[in-house]
């Protein structure tokens, strides 16, 4: 007879927790959006900053808490504005993504120090179909942007 040892079991095994992200949508007065870009190995692309929800961390903290980390402003947070998913194909990751408004406060624009940090900048809005973002969501944001942010969407499934 064998046991398994529960510690050698793959990922596939059993069904894991989905991750929470926040990402924070800032439109400045110039009407130019907040972007940070990624770099994976030799590939570059732009997101929207925020990242992963810890434990006992509200939306709201989350978010302010991630602008401070990547682009060293201060936020206040406003509105959720849309909700997503990416769930892998072979269900290997799920990803529940909570996009919301914000406003910065004060800060000065830098670029924060995570490894995977290329640069943070502000694009003109109306360009952002342009720009290869992740998730693919530029011309939802566009859409929302020119009707004021006015209602909750629900986005589906956004893996790419």
């Amino acid at each position: 007879m064998s046991i398994s040892n529960p510690n050698t079991r793959t990922r596939r095994n059993f069904p894991q927790r989905p991750n929470f992200r926040v990402s924070v949508i800032i439109v400045n007065e110039k009407k130019e959006i907040l972007l940070v870009q990624h770099r994976k190995a030799n590939r570059y692309y732009w997101v929207l900053p925020g990242g992963r929800i810890e434990y006992g961390e509200s939306f709201a903290q989350c978010g302010v808490r991630e602008l401070k980390e990547e682009t060293n402003l201060d936020i206040k947070f406003e509105k959720v504005v849309f909700l997503s998913e990416a769930i892998a194909p072979d269900r290997s990751r799920h990803i529940i993504n909570i996009y919301a408004t914000g406003e910065v406060l004060g800060g000065e624009l830098r670029l924060g120090n995570e490894p995977m940090l290329a640069d943070v900048a502000y694009k003109p809005i109306e360009e952002l179909e342009k720009i290869t973002l992740y998730p693919p969501v530029a011309d939802k944001i566009l859409k929302a942007y020119r009707e004021g942010f006015s209602k909750l969407e629900y986005l589906g499934n956004l893996w790419v």
